[in-house]
């Protein structure tokens, strides 16, 4: 998926989680997922499962994206 394409992913998935992201922050998680290697990931997903409000919204979305880019279908 493109870097474009992947920031709307991005903004709609922010919207469904009931918050409003711009153009910036859509980009800066895009980067963060790019950058994000499998152990950070699962670090997030697993305090996300223990205690969701502690997770920073950019930390949940670039771990969101970068399952779905790895795992499209």
């Amino acid at each position: 998926m493109d870097d474009a394409r992947a920031a709307e992913l991005v903004v709609a998935l922010a919207a469904l989680a009931g918050r409003e992201i711009g153009a910036a922050e859509a980009d800066a998680v895009v980067v963060l997922a790019h950058g994000m290697d499998p152990q950070r990931a699962n670090d997030i997903w697993t305090r996300h499962r223990r205690a969701p409000d502690t997770v920073p919204l950019r930390d949940y979305l670039a771990m969101t994206l970068r399952f779905v880019e790895r795992y499209p279908g």
